[in-house]
């Protein structure tokens, strides 16, 4: 984002000190003075801690002026506002007004940055190449010449979407306000945990097209309820054209039904017969899957059956920019997985499979029924709590010492105080094989050590708070870390 003070001041209808400002150019903003860049406007919200606290600090690191709700007296311009994380909102919801792209809006319980990801791995990729000429050789004629113009000018070279996994109330505005100029198609990202946040959400980013992953239980504390959440989910159509694309995954319980319900233009796609956008033929080895779409095969680099779903989407959206499926199948074929999501990691003795990102009861049961189509010689979990389960917490970390009987699993290290819960059901259910609980780090990786042997495959995965990337972090080291899996 490039703008004058005096036009930030009027989006966020604020009070510009001192107005001689006004003429004054911003180069982007900024909300954690530790990434601040000279010439950015430092918006100071109230978090954890207060960003009127850090004023100084941004002065001194460059920044052009402030967004503050109460005056600081510093040498520094500053527009007071009356609420800051709502003016950075307007703020993006206006400048996304100018740029004017094409925005793709991903939701959902699960899955939302892998779609989002390779949806913006397929758009990127496929425009940039229809934009690049090679070389003119052997090229004459109008004909040709109309096809290399158009290759040239190709009105979807420009694909934005976020740098990190921003997409809350703070995170979704600084990604559309990091578009350049001439950004044609924005993949942005909506994530909500609380009533509310959807609406907000998607005025802010106003999308041409959306996608619904999935109906979940995520974020159950204060949504409290399965149909709460498809209930917020679906505040989405609200701000959307009743002619835009909405693309759901129809397998998905909560979603079948929307198809003839929801929206005038409902596009699905999943493994069942009928959907718009129908995989069949679905195969596994080592664990990736193969499948088939209108006659096309796709081999895909991810683990597990979860990441057919982002290939659909992708198969979907990409359809609405004339990108035909063989097209996606080669370009899908070349993304990876993004870092601690089902990542497999090699060591000299052991293979880790590090999904340490998050978890949920849904996610966690897809990552043990993908561990058990891997040959090992055998298959171990380190498991972290579910966080935001509210009082759901007991059932479904119980449920998860039931299903352990379901999985090909050799033995597991609960790690939190929730998890004690799946302990003891694995252990009333008499499951006969490795079973620890602790909620000691040091013990939980003590135990691991001592118990992990050559040949094995370890499954890592818990809630991001619980910071189960450790674990990953000391066991490649022990053992040797070799690399990525290719």
């Amino acid at each position: 984002m490039k703008e004058q003070l005096g036009i930030i001041s009027e989006w966020t209808k604020g009070v510009l000190v001192p107005q001689d400002a006004s003429d004054v150019y911003a180069h982007g903003v900024c909300v954690d003075t530790r990434s601040l860049r000279p010439g950015q406007v430092f918006i100071a919200l109230k978090a954890q801690r207060d960003g009127h606290d850090f004023l100084q600090d941004a002065y001194e690191r460059g920044a052009i002026a402030a967004i503050v709700s109460k005056y600081v007296d510093i040498p520094l311009p500053q527009i007071v506002v009356k609420d800051t994380l709502f003016s950075l909102g307007e703020l993006a919801r206006l400048y996304r007004k100018k740029i004017a792209p094409k925005v793709i809006a991903i939701t959902g319980s699960v899955a939302k940055t892998t779609t989002r990801e390779m949806i913006y791995h397929v758009l990127k990729n496929a425009f940039e190449a229809s934009s690049e000429v090679v070389g003119l050789t052997g090229y004459n004629g109008k004909t040709q010449i109309i096809e290399i113009l158009k290759m040239l000018y190709n009105p979807y070279r420009k694909v934005h979407s976020a740098k990190l996994n921003y997409n809350n109330l703070i995170g979704l505005p600084l990604t559309l306000l990091d578009m350049d100029e001439g950004t044609l198609v924005a993949v942005v990202e909506l994530g909500i945990n609380q009533p509310g946040e959807m609406e907000r959400l998607a005025e802010i980013s106003a999308p041409d097209m959306a996608v619904l992953t999935m109906i979940a239980p995520v974020h159950l504390e204060h949504l409290r309820s399965m149909d709460n959440i498809l209930h917020e989910k679906l505040k989405i159509l609200d701000v959307m054209l009743q002619d835009a694309p909405f693309f759901i995954n129809i397998d998905c319980e909560y979603l079948a039904a929307l198809k003839e319900i929801a929206h005038k233009n409902t596009i699905t796609y999943g493994l069942t017969a009928g959907a718009d956008i129908h995989a069949e033929n679905l195969t596994f080895i080592n664990g990736k899957p193969s499948f088939v779409v209108d006659g096309v095969n796709f081999e895909l680099n991810l683990l597990g059956k979860a990441p057919i779903y982002p290939a659909l989407a992708a198969i979907a959206v990409a359809s609405q920019f004339d990108i035909s499926t063989a097209r996606v199948a080669e370009l899908i074929r070349e993304f990876k997985p993004q870092p601690h999501r089902m990542q497999m990691l090699k060591t000299e003795k052991i293979r880790i499979i590090d999904d340490s990102y998050n978890s949920s009861p849904a996610a966690l049961r897809e990552a043990l029924e993908t561990i058990a189509r891997i040959p090992a010689r055998r298959r171990m979990a380190i498991l972290g709590d579910m966080l935001e389960l509210g009082e759901f917490t007991e059932q479904y970390h119980r449920q998860v010492g039931e299903m352990l009987f379901e999985t090909n699993i050799d033995g597991v290290i609960f790690f939190g105080p929730s998890m004690k819960f799946a302990h003891e059901a694995a252990l009333k259910a008499n499951f006969d094989r490795h079973l620890f609980w602790t909620e000691d780090f040091d013990e939980a990786l003590s135990e691991a050590l001592s118990f992990l042997a050559e040949g094995d495959l370890l499954l890592i995965k818990g809630s991001h708070a619980l910071g189960m990337e450790r674990f990953v972090t000391k066991i490649s080291e022990h053992f040797g870390y070799g690399g990525k899996d290719d």
